[in-house]
């Protein structure tokens, strides 16, 4: 009996771990299309000299169309209103780009472990004054 009871609590944690493994792994692929919104982003933002409007709109429709993202949850930080455009000659050059987005792990048991995913990125600027 005790040999059955061992085997049934070895199998139920590792089907627990299992499962786990899985939904981390479902879970790693929204960080890639962070890591590559944030990428694309970047990349335009140089002619304005930082991240629009309708730049800031276009990442958070891309993933909520592609991956089903909360657009709400999608925080965008950096260098993303006009007063904070760069120029070239200014101190600081860089453009920065910081993208986050809620994650939440589901361990054993129902438990939940809470993050963020968050992609950074800078760029020059070649906006001439």
């Amino acid at each position: 009996m005790s040999f059955t009871f061992k085997m049934i609590l070895y199998l139920l944690i590792t089907t627990f771990m299992m499962i786990a493994l899985i939904l981390n792994h479902a879970d790693s692929k929204n960080a890639m299309y962070i890591e590559m919104e944030a990428s694309e982003a970047i990349l335009k933002a140089p002619p304005a000299g930082y991240i629009t409007n309708a730049l800031q709109q276009k990442i958070k429709d891309n993933l909520v169309a592609v991956r089903g993202m909360n657009a709400s949850a999608i925080t965008i930080e950096g260098d993303v209103n006009i007063t904070q455009r760069k120029a070239i000659g200014q101190v600081n050059e860089d453009i920065l780009l910081k993208i986050k987005y809620p994650r939440q792990l589901y361990i054993f048991f129902g438990s939940m472990i809470n993050s963020e995913y968050t992609a950074y990125r800078t760029i020059k600027t070649e906006y001439a004054p």
